[in-house]
């Protein structure tokens, strides 16, 4: 399944600048190596504290795209 539609300009910005092509078919292993790729640049980008900064938010947003595209591709 092509998931590329389902992410705003500036998301799909993120994913390519960090090589995580998201153009391919998915199916759904491929999406949850994908949720792996999107969690640990998430966990990367925690401060100090790990508390979120921006950064972390703009992943969690992705991560979150994703969650819900494998959610519904499991149920259906």
């Amino acid at each position: 399944m092509k998931i590329i539609e389902k992410f705003s300009r500036k998301q799909k910005d993120l994913l390519s600048n960090n090589n995580i092509d998201i153009e391919k078919d998915f199916d759904v292993k491929s999406l949850e190596e994908l949720e792996d790729k999107i969690y640990n640049k998430m966990m990367n980008n925690l401060d100090r504290n790990q508390d979120f900064t921006p950064k972390a938010l703009e992943w969690e947003s992705i991560l979150d795209i994703v969650v819900e595209i494998e959610n519904n591709l499991k149920v259906n």
